[in-house]
């Protein structure tokens, strides 16, 4: 532990409303939408909650798994239908060979599933820790939930890293290409990150029309440019992965 560090306490700052399915290709992305923000606050040997500046940050990480709305199975595992064996025909040459492979496991949640802590404003200008999941997609359609683990990156004098403390996401929606509703109007705390140099896509204005294209990607469907998305290019490198799994 950290000097006067006696517990955390992990809870959302943002939750995802919506998304539209990303599908089983590796290039097509759909991220989450608003994306997934949780906050870390630390309490001291008092009891009380610690001035967030006080904290060392870097040796701090957050996973993400995908979870059934029920918080009772984990559904970060799916089977891409396009490894699934065909119907055999009734009639078969000589010459046809069976198909004797596995179906391929792949991950049903994609992108950056682990985010380190940032130290930055809020959209009411408080500081806090947070972790950001700016770039996560759900292959699959269906309702999900979020469950996002804390823990401290081991060292060389204690090598285990435990789950330090938990938090879930509400239930959110992830919608085929035909139903999907659009894309939200961004929140002011996306904005707030954004103009603090986070990556973050920012949205002027919502028209309730379907979302296109990769994450950084600003066409319709009907190809046209997308005017009202502002993309922040400047941000901070991709977040570590932590050395050990998490208990």
């Amino acid at each position: 532990r950290q000097g006067r560090i006696h517990k955390y306490v992990l809870e959302m700052a943002q939750h995802p409303i919506r998304a539209r399915m990303c599908g089983f290709g590796e290039k097509d992305r759909r991220p989450l939408d608003p994306p997934p923000v949780v906050r870390l606050r630390v309490r001291d040997s008092d009891g009380e909650f610690m001035h967030n500046e006080d904290v060392e940050i870097w040796k701090f990480v957050v996973s993400a798994t995908l979870w059934a709305p029920t918080s009772d199975h984990d559904r970060s595992i799916v089977i891409n239908p396009n490894t699934l064996p065909g119907p055999v025909p009734m009639y078969q040459s000589s010459s046809s060979v069976i198909s004797l492979s596995e179906p391929v496991k792949v991950r049903n949640l994609v992108g950056t599933t682990v985010s380190n802590a940032y130290l930055l404003k809020d959209e009411n200008d408080n500081v806090n820790i947070f972790f950001i999941f700016h770039d996560l997609s759900v292959r699959t359609e269906g309702q999900f939930r979020i469950k996002f683990q804390f823990a401290v990156i081991p060292s060389e004098d204690d090598p285990r890293a435990f789950v330090e403390s938990v938090a879930w996401s509400s239930v959110f929606e992830v919608y085929s290409a035909k139903t999907f509703p659009g894309m939200t109007d961004s929140t002011e705390l996306s904005k707030a990150f954004a103009t603090q140099g986070i990556k973050i896509t920012i949205r002027k204005s919502s028209r309730g029309r379907s979302y296109h294209g990769r994450f950084d990607d600003n066409q319709d469907d009907d190809g046209d440019n997308e005017d009202d998305d502002d993309d922040n290019d400047a941000g901070p490198t991709s977040p570590p992965t932590p050395s050990s799994g998490l208990r």
